[in-house]
């Protein structure tokens, strides 16, 4: 027996659910009350789950635990669980009443058994019309494949030979023969970088008679860097010349005019160029101006320029026609930037010589040299670097044509081969092509099985019309009438029941008062299916759904038929029930105060209420004392608003119990009305209102409660914060309305809450 649910989440508005501290256990009978969209229907389908013992798709993420005796039965464990529960709900109902065939002769099939059963034929005889044409479409669609794809790897090798220009022959097999090779290499990408592409792709194109020479690299001693250190050290010399003319410092081409002819005088006694005497004295002088550090000076700039003047560059590229195809454009590029690097280098040296000459000419002046640019040198040797690098590619080629050619063929087969993988998905082609061959073959296993299935189904359905009679019994006692009745009719040479009206017409439009009642019917006949129906757990959710009061007295009847039982022989007997424990939920107090009276009572008997307590969330818990002490609806809902009219005002902003508010006063406001003017049949309770209270006050106080009751709309009371805090005002003006014009109705609701 059930004791108890002890929490629940992911199942609708029980998302979040944990048993309210003392709530009582569960009882042999438990009933359960809660207004529309509280969540009752909710909380049947979790008893469903331990029904069927399997998951609910429309439930993925419920989780829940539920005490059983000495046992925890919970979302991991119900389908192994021993508990045999059967469940009437709207589920039940919209899964045992489906309308089959055209408008005019609706059939309605009954039951997880014969209906279940008859649509399961239906369907596999169908499959045995559609799985032999599914079996030609797949060996079709695999045909097709296959052809569209073998026109496809001729179309592909074709183009492959032209694209190398390919003298032997290269068909489809050749490729599929490509294409294994990948497969069986460990490189999985053969595809070419788009630079390697082109380069074998010329390489393959060019002919035997084109093949080219080696060519030379390039070789230069580069020593721009040492010059400059060498320059800078020159440069900035600063010369210890003491006995120094200053007309001579001042006169640089008369100092260097000076300087050349001392040699020329140094044996003469007379100047050659004035004819006039030159003393010793004079010579001394000329002699000690330009010393020897200066001659020393002289000669180390003069050393620099002939050593900057060795190392310039002398660059004679090659022509592009020399290279092989696949190097000319390369080779192009690298030339300009060499050509760059060299006019860079030997300008920069020619810098170095121009300083040198100017600190020649004038030693005792410091010289002044820029930083050196390490980009100088280092440019030029990568330029030559680079250009080797395809010189020696180039010369590979040139020195191993033949075989270099060869295998440029073979990097290109590859490619190709490579991107017809990738742009047919071959891949995903034979994975396809594997799938319609397993399917065809399970298609064939389904054909072998389907009569044997047809012939176990069928014979289910004969054993399953033997509660036919019953049924009817109970649809005619629900509905007054044999105005519907279960037939045994004959449809495409298939025994199916069919709904027919008194007459023995098809019943084309039922109510939902009369299905509720056929649906109820059926649930209460199934049970007797059970083997051992004293261990059974019964749940049954609002089975007077659209039926009116008349019908709720039967209904109460036959559950207490059904469910219920004392020993006619001995009148000290308590009752007790057929079955090992009932739940019973309804949204109508009128039933809930039937169910009530039916024994047993006492401890035996537990009471619930379902609420919402905010737009998304519900609990279930205890029911107030104050609910089921009343004996009419009326009654309970004037103490609902009796309640909070008279509350403190700091608990008038209680969520749960504003959520309760609006279906109370506007249920409250309709019974009441009709009761003091029942007018016309169709009248409504606006109108009611209207007369009683007048316009404007009636409108007033139906406004906020018809927006809210029945409020299953999450966007209503959040975006409507107005309205909801309106609710308070809305009830204090139908209790002020109440006491000014039905003092004495008044008092005697006031005197029942005593």
């Amino acid at each position: 027996m059930l004791k108890s649910i002890q929490k629940i989440k992911g199942l609708g508005v029980f998302n979040d659910y944990v048993m309210p501290a003392g709530t009582t256990e569960f009882g042999v009978k438990n009933l359960i009350y809660g207004w529309n969209y509280s969540g009752k229907t909710t909380l049947s389908r979790l008893i469903s789950l331990l029904e069927h013992k399997k998951p609910d798709p429309d439930l993925p993420n419920v989780s829940f635990s539920i005490l059983s005796g000495a046992d925890v039965i919970n979302e991991i464990n119900f389908q192994t669980s021993s508990v045999v529960c059967r469940v009437f709900n709207s589920d039940f109902i919209t899964k045992n009443i489906n309308f089959a065939g055209n408008p005019f002769k609706p059939i309605l099939l009954l039951g997880a058994d014969a209906g279940d059963a008859q649509k399961k034929i239906d369907r596999f005889q169908e499959y045995q019309e559609n799985i032999s044409a599914r079996v030609v479409k797949k060996n079709k669609a695999f045909a097709d494949a296959k052809a569209a794809m073998d026109r496809a790897k001729t179309d592909k090798a074709s183009s492959v030979k032209a694209t190398m220009s390919l003298v032997k022959a290269y068909g489809a097999s050749h490729l599929d023969k490509d294409i294994q090779t990948i497969r069986n290499l460990s490189v999985t990408d053969h595809e070419l970088l788009p630079a390697n592409y082109e380069a074998d792709l010329k390489l393959a194109r060019t002919s035997d008679q084109d093949q080219l020479a080696s060519i030379p690299k390039l070789s230069y001693a580069l020593n721009y860097d040492q010059l400059h250190k060498k320059a800078e050290t020159l440069l900035s010399t600063k010369l210890n010349l003491t006995n120094t003319i200053d007309y001579l410092l001042e006169h640089l081409a008369v100092s260097n005019w000076v300087e050349t002819g001392l040699d020329l005088h140094a044996d003469k006694a007379e100047c050659e160029f004035c004819g006039n005497t030159l003393t010793e004295k004079r010579m001394q002088e000329l002699r000690d101006h330009f010393s020897l550090d200066l001659a020393d000076h002289k000669h180390a700039l003069n050393t620099l320029r002939e050593q900057v003047s060795s190392a310039r560059v002398v660059y004679s590229p090659n022509k592009a026609s020399e290279f092989n195809a696949q190097f000319r454009e390369q080779f192009t590029t690298l030339n300009a930037t060499l050509k760059t690097a060299v006019s860079a280098y030997n300008a920069a040296l020619d810098v170095l010589d121009d300083r040198a000459k100017k600190k020649f000419d004038a030693p005792t002046v410091l010289g002044m040299l820029a930083a050196i640019d390490p980009k100088i040198q280092s440019d030029l040797s990568d330029s030559i670097d680079a250009i080797n690098v395809v010189i020696a590619d180039n010369n590979k080629i040139s020195n191993n044509f033949s075989s270099e050619k060869e295998q440029a063929i073979d990097r290109l087969k590859m490619h190709f081969a490579q991107a017809f993988i990738k742009e047919k998905k071959l891949q995903e082609f034979e994975d396809k092509q594997a799938m319609l061959e397993r399917q065809v073959k399970r298609c064939m296993g389904y054909l072998a099985n389907i009569g044997v299935e047809i012939e176990k189904l069928q014979a289910t359905i004969s054993q399953a019309q033997r509660g036919r009679e019953e049924i009817n019994l109970l649809i005619e006692r629900l509905l007054g009438s044999d105005s519907v009745q279960i037939v045994v009719a004959k449809v495409a040479d298939k025994e199916q029941f069919q709904l027919i009206r008194k007459g023995g017409k098809p019943a084309n439009h039922l109510s939902e008062g009369e299905k509720t009642a056929i649906a109820f019917s059926f649930f209460i006949t199934s049970l007797k299916e059970i083997k051992d129906f004293s261990q059974a757990i019964i749940y049954i959710d609002d089975p007077i759904s659209s039926l009116d009061s008349n019908h709720i007295f039967q209904v109460n009847a036959i559950i207490k038929e059904t469910f219920f039982y004392k020993d006619p022989n001995d009148k000290q007997a308590p009752v007790t029930t057929t079955c090992k424990q009932i739940f019973l939920s309804t949204h109508n107090f009128e039933f809930f105060s039937l169910l009530r009276e039916l024994k047993p009572d006492g401890k035996a008997s537990s009471h619930y209420l379902v609420k919402k307590i905010s737009p998304l969330f519900s609990t279930f818990g205890n029911m107030p004392k104050s609910m089921y002490r009343y004996s009419s609806e009326y009654h309970f809902l004037f103490d609902v608003l009796n309640g909070f009219h008279t509350a403190p005002a700091e608990d008038k902003t209680d969520l749960k119990l504003l959520m309760l508010l609006p279906n109370a006063v506007r249920r409250f406001v309709e019974l009441y009305t009709y009761s003091k003017y029942p007018g016309q049949k169709d009248m409504t309770v606006d109108q009611r209102a209207e007369i009683l209270f007048g316009g404007e006050k009636s409108k007033r106080l139906l406004k906020v409660f018809h927006y809210f009751s029945h409020a299953n709309n999450i966007e209503r009371m959040v975006e409507q914060n107005d309205l909801m805090c309106d609710i308070e005002g809305a009830v204090d003006d139908l209790m002020t309305l109440l006491n000014e014009k039905d003092p004495l109705h008044m008092e005697a609701l006031k005197a029942s809450l005593a």
